[in-house]
């Protein structure tokens, strides 16, 4: 396979982060607090999404509701979508959110045939979100993000990754197409740690770079 491209969802496909849209509705607790534990290294991003996820009070189709009213999509979708389709690129997302928020977004935007979804399956509770993690594959990984882009370095040529936040940092870096969306924490930490990566807006840049990197390796 020539190519994978990997995509985060919250803040990179839309343009709020719909977890933090949940916590901010939902949480009986200080959420924030656990976000500075992750940051500092305390605790890692599985056990952050555990302990955040138990603070959350709300049915499935409570948070579905809330969130259908507040997000939006970044532009550009749509094209990396049939793009990857065309050539036959796998094109998955690779997210710590809420499994059953994104393949409801997938769903309601007609990208769930176009998309692969790799995601800790979530269930609500009524002692809060319960998180199942996906088993990591490579005993390097810091996360399943970063095993999922280290899983994909093994059957593709060339592996691309799209996000936003600091829990992409460690998957963008041992990508070899890196993309950080314009202004977000991921792009000020690239900035800082001197990861090379391609800052874009939306996701006709991606595909641009994309086609532009792909037919130089092709010429080489």
């Amino acid at each position: 396979m020539k190519l994978a491209v990997l995509s985060d969802f919250d803040g990179t496909v839309t343009l709020n982060d719909t977890f933090e849209n949940v916590a901010e509705k939902f949480a009986e607790g200080d959420w924030r607090a656990v976000d500075d534990q992750y940051v500092k290294g305390e605790i890692t991003l599985e056990e952050c999404l555990r302990r955040q996820g138990g603070m959350v009070r709300a049915s499935k189709s409570q948070l579905l509701d809330e969130l259908d009213q507040v997000t939006k999509f970044r532009p550009g979708f749509d094209n990396l979508a049939e793009y990857c389709k065309t050539n036959h690129y796998p094109l998955v997302v690779v997210s710590a959110g809420l499994d059953f928020v994104i393949k409801h977004f997938l769903t309601r935007q007609n990208w769930n045939d176009k998309v692969e979804l790799f995601a800790a399956a979530a269930k609500c509770t009524p002692k809060g979100i319960k998180f199942d993690f996906p088993k990591l594959r490579d005993n390097r990984s810091i996360s399943f993000k970063d095993d999922t882009v280290r899983h994909y370095k093994t059957r593709a040529e060339t592996v691309a990754y799209i996000g936003d936040g600091r829990w992409d940092l460690h998957a963008l870096r041992n990508a070899d197409l890196r993309f950080a969306i314009k202004n977000s924490k991921l792009a000020e930490l690239c900035k800082e740690q001197e990861i090379q990566a391609t800052t874009v807006a939306d996701f006709t840049e991606v595909v641009t770079s994309i086609q532009k990197k792909m037919s130089e390796r092709d010429s080489q």
